[in-house]
């Protein structure tokens, strides 16, 4: 495996990369690609914002990759010179990716481990049907899951973080839009999961690595299976009704303005 010290990487003044990983969207290939690039030990050893609390401002800009779900704000201060990037997904197959993913892991924990509050969204996916998972359920049971499928890429980008839509629900749709595409615009690179080599192209540019022996093409890592229609298909066998697809309908209609955006480049 190839493995560049944390030391070499920024003797010669290469970028931090920042890895922006919204879920079901390649996230853990991207990452362990990454990875092999920089060095596991120049990795920082956060994946998800309670994580990255526990880091201060100069232990943070001590590595060479920052890369997880992340709130965006909250790694503002890694230091420069920094590529900042995200991938996206098509909205709809994300969201089915991101729901048949969750039951899968609900599925894997014992009844007292799905009553840990930590575990309220897996305990949600169980227990409720189609229809109230994507429609009902508790209040802060629907603000949580709302924040994670309705319109995410437009609240997130807009917002800055994973809990932006409960703050931005009642601005006007076509102010948080530009919100969002004006913040996208400061991000070194914004990619989809169909194209990962540009991706690829512009990480090797950017750390002056040719080493092909590391492939972002060949890693499949935690990659799901079926597509898009296959999974309608599931929610329908599951019991799901007009109402849950006419919320899905719903939940992408902001957020495919900004696929067809990208996916468009």
């Amino acid at each position: 495996m190839l493995e560049l010290s944390f030391q070499a990487v920024s003797s010669v003044n290469h970028p931090a990369i920042v890895f922006l990983h919204i879920p079901k969207t390649a996230g853990q290939s991207v990452h362990h690609f990454l990875m092999q690039l920089v060095g596991k030990s120049a990795v920082a050893p956060a994946r998800v914002n309670p994580q990255l609390y526990d880091l201060s401002v100069p232990e943070l800009r001590r590595y060479a990759l920052v890369s997880g779900h992340f709130d965006w704000a909250l790694v503002d201060c890694v230091g420069e010179p920094k590529f900042v990037f995200t991938v996206l997904r098509q909205p709809t197959e994300r969201i089915l990716s991101f729901y048949f993913f969750m039951r899968s892991e609900a599925q894997k924990l014992s009844e007292a481990e799905l009553a840990l509050p930590e575990n309220a969204g897996k305990r949600a996916v169980l227990r409720l049907s189609c229809d109230d998972y994507f429609n009902g359920g508790a209040p802060h049971i629907r603000t949580f899951l709302d924040n994670h499928y309705d319109n995410f890429y437009m609240y997130y980008f807009a917002g800055r973080s994973y809990d932006a839509r409960q703050r931005l629900i009642n601005r006007p749709v076509e102010k948080v839009m530009q919100m969002a595409l004006d913040n996208m615009a400061t991000l070194d690179g914004v990619y989809t999961i169909d194209r990962l080599d540009r991706l690829e192209n512009d990480i090797r540019q950017a750390l002056e690595n040719k080493d092909n022996r590391v492939s972002l093409s060949k890693l499949h890592v935690n990659r799901g299976a079926g597509n898009g229609a296959d999974r309608m298909a599931e929610l329908k066998a599951l019991g799901a009704t007009e109402a849950t697809f006419e919320r899905l309908r719903s939940m992408v209609v902001h957020d495919e303005q900004i696929w067809q955006r990208f996916a468009d480049r």
